[in-house]
């Protein structure tokens, strides 16, 4: 039996890690020099600043990223807002149509007098966060802002104008959160014999 010595996995790695620093090019190397080695395994290898130019492409596509992250959080945070904001309203706009038939049961001025003002404060607040009524009474219907609940003939208006609320619409950040429902003026035609 040979009593060899073997090379543990161990110690071979400090070798091979010598021997790739080693220049491997044809040429004399000039390394020592500080020159530019034509042989990729040298330290002063030309190649190096390809190397730190890709680490500074990478570095770019990295901020690049992140900037495009930040961004479509921003967006997104902002959109939560209002999305938040949309939620509250559509909650606060039904007390606004309790307002209206609570004026009209009210006898009392002092009362009705209280209960507008608690009514105009909210519309106030509302104004303040974007919200707009939409106009009704007198204008011509328009599918994007009123819902039809019924039809009256009155003809003293023009055909398709709105006569009547019935409970009011609004609009924010140009978008409708909620449809006027109207009554709506529709003529009968006359039918030549």
């Amino acid at each position: 039996m040979s009593h060899k010595k073997t090379q543990t996995s161990e110690q071979a790695e400090p070798l091979v890690e010598e021997e790739q620093k080693k220049c491997q090019c044809d040429e004399k190397c000039e390394c020592e020099e500080e020159q530019a080695c034509k042989c990729e395994h040298c330290e002063n290898s030309a190649q190096q600043p390809d190397l730190a130019q890709e680490y500074l492409n990478m570095a770019r596509i990295i901020q690049a990223d992140f900037d495009n992250y930040r961004k479509r959080t921003n967006e997104s945070i902002k959109q939560a807002k209002i999305d938040g904001k949309v939620e509250a309203i559509e909650v606060i706009l039904p007390c606004l149509d309790v307002f209206k038939k609570a004026k009209q049961m009210i006898t009392d001025q002092a009362s009705l007098k209280g209960v507008e003002m608690v009514e105009n404060e909210i519309i106030n607040s509302l104004k303040a966060l974007g919200v707009k009524k939409i106009d009704t009474i007198g204008k011509p219907f328009d599918p994007k802002y009123h819902h039809a609940l019924s039809t009256m003939e009155d003809k003293t208006k023009p055909d398709g104008e709105v006569l009547d609320e019935y409970q009011a619409g609004y609009i924010f950040n140009d978008k409708v959160i909620k449809y006027s429902q109207v009554i709506v003026n529709k003529l009968k035609e006359e039918k030549n014999e």
